[in-house]
């Protein structure tokens, strides 16, 4: 939704890509015998990986395919026997099997991380692993450098865009880090060096001393390795106590809370196991409990002041979880100086369930009644990825590319997956609020770990993304200031995008009663319109614009539903001859503005375009009428021509679709009896109607629509704190 889809752009490499796979297709089940010698491979590799390096990488489209989907392996590795380089056949998943590997290369990182491997034969193969950590948290040399031994399950042996010939490794449970002291490891490879020590205590030093140096995985590793050594109650206690805190810091949240003995800590619990917990409790979201905690720790512990910082961290988010009562200000502030502007707030999911629908599958209803402009949710991203704006430095643009479903998307979709794989991986907990979203006949694996590892399918996680992402702005302020400047219509495409797991829930109408809006990585939903309780929610998908209305069916299509909403409807029905007299009108139209504006030419081609509609506005909003009927309402406000220009402004809502009294010659109190659709210049013709009142001395009248303007302005900016200072001129 609202993602920047090239798919048109792009369609030529779309195309190219697939002809490869289906020509990959028919060499399945072959031996090359056109192996480059390993020397050759070698050198090639590390030419291209100095040629990398002295490049700049930061304004460049890094470009991605996402292959044919398959599952990862769920099978026990003590069921998996062993083969060789020279065994694997082309465009093969060798499943019962697996492949042991020592890396000859650095690491290469691209979109994935690439790095030469050899087998105990001496035959060396490409090695090509997807959804890594980003750089920046992870380098790729902690992952994968010279002498790491992977163990590669089930390997996939592929022809790849080179030409050449490696494994393609999508999911993370099918790569195993393999210690030199494993059984498996053939004796060639083995390390002749003097055994140092390896009791508990040693192994926990080298963690500490890892942990000081930043090293938190390789210090996960060293605690592991201590905790599989013998050792006291206590010492073990004391190596979780660190482990945990190493935990924390590589975001493996489930994890170090499990090392702190959450929930029982025992009748004397430590006060670096209750803060670690606490901590781990507020970054998965858990703040009742986190506040249980603290509170434990503040009775045990009355010294420690950083506890008392975090406590009332933790009370604040529990605060928004429970109230939706956040401070709009403090958020837009914050994501105006955040990169990424991920915020650090809570979830808030107000008067709505979620329930089966009649033919969409599941959506949102209410609970309760509400009014235009009440906050439904204000929901912090599930995952999101930030694509920095075009004027910032070192922006990196990612293409994605899918040849099974022909589209391709720009901007942070690539990254999208590779952060909700590694956030289920880390931490399993969260997992059921995403891998219940809708994924169309995809079918996943249903086997949660293996081996002590979760499994992550990445092509459910693909597939969940392609139906649930909601492209967003930085800033739906920022926008909103935007169309205010340049007199646009609102963007319909963004490069940042998120999963938001709540809002995913709500179905697509054109005529819809909610709309959302964006601070940062925090999405807010508010009503458009009054409701009554066991309303079902709906927002657009694509907002619709008068023009397209034919083709937005085949746009939903990515979706998997048609709607049927009354404009549909009415576009279904609608024959082509009064299209075409539309289009006619809308030319002339802007002939005559572009000419000057003529306003009674203008008033008498919006009047045969609305007499083309048969349906009330009401039911069917004229979408191609209050764009034009708002620029005869600046016209005439600036004129001084303030009936006029409060009767346009009532046109201009009747085309909406709303239902209004009083922006006539009636004597009857401005009203909105009914809203309609909520666009971004909605605020402008409220605030047009209120200088209009003011004009004519209805001081209440004017009130009314400046308080309007305000439910309008909530709606699309998502807050009414700003709206002072935004329309302050």
């Amino acid at each position: 939704m609202d993602v920047h889809n090239v798919t048109d752009q792009y369609s030529q490499q779309i195309q190219t890509q697939k002809q490869t796979l289906q020509k990959a297709k028919k060499r399945k089940g072959q031996r090359p015998r056109d192996w480059e010698p390993r020397e050759q491979t070698y050198l090639k590799f590390m030419m291209a990986l100095m040629a990398r390096g002295t490049h700049d990488q930061g304004h460049m489209i890094h470009s991605s395919f996402i292959p044919p989907p398959y599952p990862p392996c769920t099978a026990p590795l003590a069921e998996l026997s062993r083969i060789t380089i020279r065994d694997l056949q082309l465009e093969t998943h060798h499943r019962g099997t697996y492949l042991l590997l020592r890396a000859i290369t650095p690491p290469s990182r691209m979109t994935g991380i690439m790095v030469l491997g050899e087998d105990d034969r001496a035959d060396v193969i490409m090695l090509q692993l997807y959804q890594q950590e980003e750089e920046d948290i992870r380098e790729a040399g902690d992952i994968v450098n010279v002498g790491t031994i992977l163990l590669v399950k089930e390997p996939y042996f592929k022809v790849m865009a080179s030409g050449g010939y490696g494994l393609r490794v999508d999911h993370l449970s099918d790569v195993i880090h393999v210690k030199e002291d494993d059984s498996r490891i053939p004796e060639t490879w083995r390390r002749r060096v003097l055994e140092a020590e390896c009791s508990a205590q040693s192994l926990k030093i080298n963690g500490n001393s890892a942990m000081g140096e930043g090293k938190y995985w390789q210090a996960i590793t060293e605690y592991s390795d201590a905790l599989s050594q013998p050792a006291t109650a206590t010492e073990i206690e004391i190596i979780k106590r660190n482990r945990s805190l190493a935990f924390l810091k590589t975001k493996q949240f489930d994890a170090a809370l499990s090392d702190t003995g959450f929930p029982d800590f025992g009748p004397n619990p430590t006060e670096k196991a209750l803060f670690r917990a606490a901590e781990a409790l507020y970054f998965l979201g858990r703040f009742s409990e986190c506040c249980e905690v603290l509170g434990l720790l503040r009775t045990n512990f009355p010294n420690n002041k950083q506890a008392l910082a975090v406590l009332d961290r933790a009370r604040s988010r529990y605060s928004e979880q429970n109230t939706g009562d956040y401070n709009f200000k403090l958020l837009q502030a914050e994501a105006k100086k955040c990169r990424p502007p991920q915020l650090d707030h809570a979830t808030y999911i107000g008067p709505v369930e979620i329930r089966k629908t009649q033919n969409k599958g599941r959506g949102l209803f209410l609970t309760k009644a509400v009014k235009a402009g009440d906050l439904l949710m204000c929901e912090k991203a599930f995952s999101h990825a930030y694509a920095t704006e075009s004027d910032e430095s070192n922006s990196k643009v990612t293409l994605l590319m899918n040849p099974e479903t022909n589209q391709g998307f720009m901007g942070g979709q690539a990254d999208l997956i590779r952060i909700i794989v590694q956030k289920l991986y880390r931490n399993p907990s969260v997992a059921p609020a995403f891998t219940t979203l809708y994924h169309g006949t995809y079918e996943a694996v249903h086997t949660p770990a293996v081996d002590g590892k979760p499994i992550v399918d990445t092509f459910l996680v693909e597939r969940i993304m392609s139906f649930n992402v909601f492209g967003c702005p930085l800033s739906s302020l920022i926008t909103h200031k935007d169309l205010l400047a340049n007199n646009a219509k609102e963007p319909t495409a963004y490069h940042s995008c998120g999963i938001w797991t709540q809002a995913s829930y709500i179905n697509h109408s054109c005529t819809s009663n909610a709309r959302r809006s964006f601070i940062g990585d925090m999405m807010i939903v508010r009503a458009t319109q009054d409701l009554e309780p066991d309303t079902e929610i709906t927002f657009w998908y694509q907002s619709p614009d008068g023009t397209r209305l034919k083709n937005s069916q085949e746009m939903l299509k990515t979706w998997e539903f048609v709607c049927d909403c009354a404009i549909c409807q009415d576009a279904k029905e609608t024959k082509a001859t009064v299209v075409a007299e539309r289009r006619k009108l809308l030319e002339r139209m802007k002939r005559v503005c572009d000419s000057g504006i003529n306003t009674g030419k203008v008033e008498r081609l919006l009047k045969a375009l609305d007499n083309t509609y048969t349906r009330p506005a009401d039911e069917v909003p004229r979408l191609l009428l209050w764009d034009p009927r708002l620029l005869l309402v600046r016209v005439y406000i600036a004129r001084n021509d303030m009936i006029k220009g409060l009767e346009s402004v009532g046109k201009v809502l009747t085309a909406l679709g709303f239902i209004i009294v009083g922006a006539d010659s009636s004597s009857a109190s401005f009203r909105v009896v009914k809203w309609g659709l909520v666009l971004d210049h909605l605020v402008e013709a409220f605030l047009h109607a209120r200088t209009a009142f003011q004009a004519t001395g209805a001081w209440e009248d004017s009130r009314r629509a400046e308080e309007y303007a305000k439910v309008a302005y909530r709606i699309v900016v998502g807050e009414d704190t700003s709206f002072e200072s935004t329309y302050s001129g």
